[in-house]
């Protein structure tokens, strides 16, 4: 039996549509494993019992998929706060400041 497996599971690989699936796994899936793993610190479970088991990691995936939407949020911020700094301008006129990076803000910024 453990031939026929192999056998198949080998013309299975060997199919381009379903290699390139394949290989697009290591990369989406099996990172995921790993960084939970080797970042999280989470090598075994606690719990024992398939439906205890299945709920821990449901929550460790919960975890790593609210860490993930905070860095991006965060990254987006800053991102947001840097563009403001640097489309900040100061025009000097007659010695008096103008900053005109906070209006384009504004609905009725005509320039």
């Amino acid at each position: 039996i453990w031939e026929e497996l192999k056998a198949k599971a080998k013309k299975t690989l060997e199919d381009d549509e379903k290699s390139a699936i394949y290989a697009r796994r290591k990369i989406e899936v099996e990172s995921v494993f790993g960084h939970i793993k080797g970042n999280r610190s989470f090598r075994r479970f606690s719990l024992r019992g398939l439906g205890k088991v299945h709920t821990e990691f449901g929550i460790v995936a919960l975890a790593h998929n609210l860490l993930k939407v905070a860095g991006i949020r965060l990254a987006a911020f800053l991102q947001k706060q840097a563009h403001k700094k640097a489309g900040r301008k100061t025009l000097r006129f007659f010695t008096q400041p103008f900053y005109f990076g906070d209006l384009s803000d504004s609905p009725f910024f005509l320039f």
